[in-house]
Order: structure tokens, then sequence, then C-alpha cells
């Protein structure tokens, strides 16, 4: 007898702008290929993928498990009151154990914001929509970065020198987007709060000035770290098992106090 289960999912279909018939068959071998990638994955903190499915555009959709917590953008605004710092912390490092994961296994997320994290039902975190970015460049340079990525986005994806190509994400620019989602864990605000537009927040971005201001009152200690995440030089950031070791000494600190 053939027993049918039901689960809610997410279908998501990438959606890229206005594009040429030769644009379309290259991203959709190179989604080809992320896909791949992603199905062989297998870690708790990184969304799987059950499949995919057509009828949605010109590319194929993505089949998920649905998240009920939403993004980590929402679920941090819905649940700032019962969030405990050492809680936060503890969010940070399951973000961060999925981050290891990938890079682990040569994955970049190119991606990170807290609107590709979603959270579960017992509020843990899932990394999600990883490679989008690079599909992107690699498709064709002048998309470059997302208007809505940009906050998260290291100076040197956006950033250009004379003479210089559109840059791919990197293990050191995750380090750096990853910096960012900790000032809005930890403090609730997103990089660069105070800017409107996109536009400006690009303008910063070329003036190297840091997504923090004065106005926000932060821990030397979490500043510290952060802004070696944010350092211009991307050799000089962290990597991914030194992010660990400050958050699981951080939440020892926490525990103490």
């Amino acid at each position: 007898m053939l027993m049918l289960t039901y689960a809610q999912v997410a279908v998501k279909s990438p959606r890229f702008p206005s594009l040429t018939d030769t644009e379309v068959a290259k991203i959709n071998r190179n989604l080809d290929r992320e896909i791949k990638v992603w199905t062989k994955l297998d870690h708790r903190y990184v969304l799987c993928l059950h499949g995919t499915v057509t009828g949605f555009g010109p590319f194929r959709a993505l089949v998920s498990p649905w998240m009920p917590n939403g993004t980590l953008n929402s679920y941090l605004t819905h649940a700032h009151k019962i969030l405990t710092t050492k809680g936060r912390l503890h969010i940070l490092k399951q973000i961060t154990e999925g981050l290891k994961y990938l890079h682990d296994n040569d994955v970049i997320h190119g991606d990170l914001t807290s609107n590709n994290v979603l959270v579960a039902a017992d509020g843990s975190p899932r990394l999600a929509d990883f490679g989008v970015s690079n599909i992107m460049v690699e498709s064709n340079p002048a998309f470059s970065y997302q208007t809505g990525a940009v906050r998260w986005a290291a100076p040197e994806l956006i950033v250009l020198q004379e003479g210089q190509t559109v840059q791919c994400a990197t293990k050191s620019s995750d380090i750096y987007a990853l910096g960012c989602i900790m000032l809005q864990v930890l403090y609730g605000k997103p990089p660069y709060w105070w800017i409107k537009t996109a536009l400006q927040v690009m303008a910063s971005k070329f003036n190297y000035q840091e997504p923090i201001n004065s106005t926000l009152q932060i821990q030397a200690y979490h500043l510290d770290f952060m802004r070696r995440c944010w350092s211009i030089e991307n050799e000089n950031r962290p990597s991914v098992e030194e992010v660990l070791d400050f958050l699981e000494e951080a939440i020892s600190i926490e525990a103490l106090s």
C-alpha cells in the first residue's frame, strides 16, 4: 500500500534583471552546477534542497523545507524581547557552523544577509540562497551586486580600482558579511542602518566607511572582533574557525556575567 505524506515546502524561482537568450542559457548552466552542489550538502544549519520543479519562469525553481519563522531579519524583529545575549550568540554560532561547513566543502555563500538566513520552528538558523550572486556575476558582470544585499557586501565586491573587473565572492567576503550579521543579531541594527538608499550605502563603501556609527553603544570586545571581519584588506579578516573560537569564548563570558 502506498502511503502519502504531506509537508509544507517553499518553492523559489531565481529572478534576474532582463536577460538575453544567451544569458538565460548561461545562467541555467551555472544554476544546474549549483543545484548539483547543493543536493550533496547535508548540515543541520544549511537549508536542504528537496529538488526542483519547472513552470515558474525560465529557470528551474528550487524546492526546500518551509521555515515557519521566516527570515532571520523578521525573526529578530518579532523575537527581540525574548532573545537574551547568550541566545543571540548561540544563533551566531549556529550560523557560523553552517558557514564553516560550506567553506570546508569549498562552497562560497556569496550572498550572506539576514534575509538569506531562514529560521526553523525551534529558532535555529538555516543558510539559504548560496551561490546566486556568483551566478549573476559569471553570467553578466554588469549585474555586479544586488541592491538589496549591498549593505552586507564586502567593499571589494563593489569598489573596483582602475583596470579591475567585477570580483566574485570569496570566503573572506563571506566573513565580512558574517560580521554584519553579528552586528544585527547582537545589537538589532543592520549594517549602515542610518543610510536610507542602496546608492548612498555604495557611496559609503567607496569611502571605506564602516557599517556602524557612533550613535550605537557596542561592547568593546564585540566591536574589536567585528572590525576585524570588516577589514578593508581581506587577508586580515579572521577565518571561519577564528569566528567560531570568538563566539565560543563570548558565550562562556556571557555565562559568567
